[in-house]
């Protein structure tokens, strides 16, 4: 039997493959023996025979091992469409191992395994970074902490690659993951190669491993299952029963940061609406009175605890502000501050995002309290209730814009009622009793 070929290129290949023919030759005779001892040029070996070529190549190109198979798989593909043609079905039949391989080991007990693995790298990520953010030594409050930010940067990366796609991150953590997404990169390259149409999902393996991210359960990951409950309980409230003014770019700030403290482990927090209204008044008197600190030149707002008092909420714990064009940016400022990310990531239960200004004027504040819920109980507030009523409005009735605009009156909401009186005779130009109430709000 002939040895393994030591080398996989199709040129050794080819040098092997044409040695042995002239080894034939020989033995049948095929040259005549020297006359007088002396040598003559050997005759030129017989080309050997396409399918003799496609029979060696793809016996290799079926082994496991990269240094026999990929040689042959880029001779087949030097053969051009008698070579495509045996590669194919091939590398098809590897793609498909290597798929069902991966997917088993997201699965059941694998997964589980998995899960484990991708927790344990997460909570020491996660508690690395922390400590640094929290270190004052190594994240100064002097010019924002600068000279640690790239420090933190790199954690908070970290963190990331471990939270954001686990099973991508298991590429990182298990040798035998690596080899086998790597080996669905290299059979889509080659299918490719080969002219097949592209694998719609595995365009892009690693997107298709993030598909997998659900099955890993993140929400629980690294958390106890106390801190588990308060999630559930506060993300169900922010979805079904939380009522806000906030505008669309303040709650992308406070949405922005509740992802960030949930991927570094930390509480949500429940978006509270005095909170909200008392950071916008503050971003309003700054844009009003063209200053920007936590203290307020007007003696009745000095203090960020006092303002957010005057909204109803006690026990403001923190503020932020930022000059930013929108929500999202305001929160990658505040990332980028010592002070600022400290408090994002502080020991909080509320907190609330306001706005002033206009695009890339807009001034943003940030307000954090702990421990005054509105969740599960009603406060004697007005605004909050108006909320709650719009939020149950049937928008296309003129009676019940009307009616929502009888109670604003009723409790001293004056321009809330005029909006909804107003809106009520766009409806329904004839109707009394919208007409009744913006004469009385106008003092008609």
């Amino acid at each position: 039997m002939p040895r393994p070929f030591a080398h996989r290129s199709a040129a050794s290949v080819q040098r092997l493959a044409l040695a042995r023919v002239a080894l034939a030759l020989l033995a049948l005779g095929g040259v005549a023996p020297c006359a007088q001892g002396q040598a003559k040029p050997p005759a030129a070996p017989a080309e050997v025979p396409l399918a003799t070529k496609l029979k060696l190549l793809a016996r290799d190109a079926k082994e496991s091992a990269d240094k026999r198979r990929l040689p042959a798989w880029e001779g087949l593909l030097a053969l051009g469409e008698p070579g495509c043609a045996t590669l194919r079905p091939i590398v098809e039949a590897k793609l498909a191992r290597d798929r069902k391989a991966l997917e088993e080991r997201l699965k059941g007990n694998e997964l589980a395994h998995a899960r484990k693995k991708v927790e344990a790298a997460l909570v020491e990520r996660r508690a690395a970074a922390l400590a640094c953010i929290f270190d004052p030594k190594r994240y100064p409050d002097e010019n924002h902490g600068a000279v640690g930010q790239a420090e933190v940067d790199r954690l908070v990366a970290a963190v990331r690659a471990a939270w954001e796609r686990p099973a991508v991150f298991l590429r990182e953590l298990v040798p035998e993951f690596e080899q086998l997404a790597a080996g669905l990169e290299e059979a889509v390259v080659y299918l490719e190669a080969c002219g097949a149409p592209p694998v719609a999902d595995l365009a892009d393996v690693n997107e298709w491993l993030g598909s997998f991210t659900p099955r890993f359960e993140r929400e629980s990951l690294g958390i106890s299952g106390s801190q588990h409950d308060w999630n559930e309980a506060v993300a169900k409230w922010l979805a079904e029963e939380m009522v806000t003014s906030a505008d669309e770019s303040e709650r992308a700030c406070m949405d922005a940061t509740n992802d960030y403290r949930r991927m570094m482990g930390r509480p949500l927090l429940e978006i509270d609406e005095r909170l909200v209204r008392a950071a916008r008044k503050h971003s309003e008197e700054m844009d009003a009175l063209h200053y920007f600190s936590h203290g307020s030149p007007v003696a009745a707002n000095a203090s960020f605890g006092g303002r957010c008092a005057r909204e109803g909420y006690r026990g403001a714990s923190g503020e932020n502000i930022a000059g930013a064009g929108d929500g999202v940016g305001a929160f990658r400022g505040w990332y980028g501050s010592s002070g600022h990310h400290r408090n994002m990531l502080g020991g909080h239960q509320q907190f609330g995002v306001g706005r002033a200004g206009s695009y890339p004027g807009n001034l943003f504040t940030q307000n954090f309290g702990g421990g005054d819920s509105l969740r599960g109980r009603t406060v004697d507030d007005p605004q909050i209730d108006y909320l709650r009523r719009k939020k149950k409005l049937e928008v296309g009735s003129a009676d019940a814009q009307a009616a929502l605009a009888a109670w604003c009156k009723s409790v001293g909401l004056a321009d809330l009622a005029r909006l909804h009186a107003e809106a009520a005779l766009a409806l329904d130009p004839q109707h009394a009793k919208a007409r009744e109430l913006l004469g009385h709000v106008d003092g008609r």
